[in-house]
């Protein structure tokens, strides 16, 4: 590959000279060897510099060194288009193969981010979290460096989001706030990617436990986002606010706020957000106390028929999970154990959280049809891998929703497990055991007449 040093060590041996003869105003042969080995590249006075020491133009050093970066980043760009392509045919490992062969470090900041995105999004299809979290946290240190501060909310963003899939709540929240303060300081408030970013803090935020921490953000978020937020702004916010309006145990509020930022995000026109937002609200209608098993249905119809959706293997799997609950409740329980296999199929047979839910389902199934080896069998896997999980408040309501299915099934020893297990994930630890048995008074009314 032809570089400016390629150039200069070529002309410089053309016409006879050593390093230390091409030497002199102000350039030492040491930089001479820097540059001419790649290490360095000279700014415009160098370069003006060299350029008269060996006799031609600037333009004879620079001008297919322009051509060649030009055509690195158009090639680049081909590269990400195509792997976006391959990410919405579900294909995450060629989008990885088109973007891994790119030299980052060589683009243009815009196109970098575009890149790393790309491709964090394909490793984390493929459950690479650890490796998506890696490119992203390069391209956040370069945004910073370079000051691409709207660039850096957006990979920060992601990047949060990659932390909180990962049950690392704490770095997930220092992540979204300190690049929420930095994207207000440099005049970003209220723009769609400072508000995104607000609301990845407050999800954080929530799954921490610090749930008047989250609603007091997402208050403050939502009278920016009414104030100049855009359409899908102000529906990612109000979204955030349905999930801590959940999380607080507030079905019926939770309900009236997904209806509204379904109708915003609507208003925006096409979204990636707008099916998963169907998906949530699909659950919060099987969730309600009174459930609405066909209006979640409904939901789900929307979400699928999105393109967006079609590309993550992870949100048709929570998809068809949703879907057999959906069934569940009809009582369509052939239905039902469709959708739960095709559930885990999908989800595949990794350690992702997700596929708890699922695990659960088949279990229910399995009680419907008075099968117990299934039923025992979802169950207890669904137990072993809740085991493995780090505390966070998705942990314990995932135990919680394992718990009403053992009681439901009359498991009432492990229903307790599970409880138990679910309240010391969220801090309330058992209360410390008498060192002799005490006889419960009741049981002596009742032994005793």
């Amino acid at each position: 590959m032809t570089t400016i040093g390629t150039r200069i060590r070529t002309l410089r041996e053309t016409k006879g000279l050593t390093q230390l003869a091409l030497s002199g105003d102000g350039i030492s042969p040491g930089y001479v060897s820097l540059v001419e080995s790649g290490k360095r590249t000279p700014s415009s006075a160098m370069t003006e510099r060299f350029a008269q020491r060996l006799g031609v133009s600037v333009d004879d050093l620079v001008e297919d060194d322009a051509n060649e970066r030009l055509a690195v980043v158009e090639n680049a760009r081909i590269e990400v288009n195509f792997a976006r392509l391959a990410l919405a045919n579900a294909t995450p490992t060629e989008a990885i193969r088109c973007l891994e062969r790119l030299e980052l470090h060589r683009l243009d900041i815009t196109t970098t981010a575009d890149a790393s995105q790309v491709l964090a999004s394909a490793l984390r299809q493929k459950g690479q979290l650890e490796q998506a979290a890696d490119v992203l946290e390069k391209l956040t240190l370069r945004c910073r460096r370079e000051g691409a501060i709207l660039l850096l909310a957006q990979a920060a963003t992601l990047l949060a989001v990659m932390y909180l899939d990962s049950g690392d709540v704490g770095r997930s929240s220092d992540i979204a706030n300190q690049a929420l303060g930095e994207a207000v300081s440099a005049g970003l408030e209220g723009t769609d990617e400072h508000l995104r970013l607000g609301s990845v803090l407050v999800q954080a935020l929530a799954e921490r436990g610090d749930l008047l921490h989250a609603s007091r953000t997402i208050h403050n978020l939502i009278a920016v986002a009414e104030r100049c937020g855009s359409a899908r702004g102000r529906g990612t916010v109000y979204w955030d606010a349905a999930s801590v309006a959940h999380d607080r145990g507030h079905v019926a509020d939770a309900l009236q706020l997904t209806d509204r930022a379904v109708a915003l995000l609507g208003e925006a026109g096409e979204s990636r957000d707008l099916p998963r937002l169907r998906l949530n609200y699909a659950l919060l209608l099987l969730m309600h106390d009174t459930p609405g098993p066909a209006a979640a249905l409904h939901q789900l119809d929307l979400a699928e028929a999105n393109s967006a959706l079609a590309g993550s293997q992870l949100d048709l799997g929570i998809a068809a999970t949703f879907r057999g609950r959906a069934h569940l409740q009809l009582g369509e329980v052939d239905d039902a154990a469709e959708h739960a296999a095709r559930a885990l199929q999908l989800l595949g047979p990794s350690d992702h959280i997700d596929r708890i839910p699922a695990l659960v389902l088949l279990g229910d199934v399995g009680v419907a049809q008075r099968d117990r080896d299934l039923s025992a069998e979802a169950y207890g896997e669904a137990r072993r891998e809740l085991v493995r999980l780090d505390p966070s408040r998705r942990v314990a309501h995932l135990w919680r929703e394992l718990g009403d299915s053992l009681r439901a099934a009359q498991e009432l020893d492990k229903a307790v497990d599970a409880y138990d297990r679910g309240m010391q994930m969220i801090g309330l630890t058992p209360r410390p055991q008498a060192k002799q048995q005490v006889t419960p008074y009741w049981h002596e009314l009742v032994t005793t007449g």
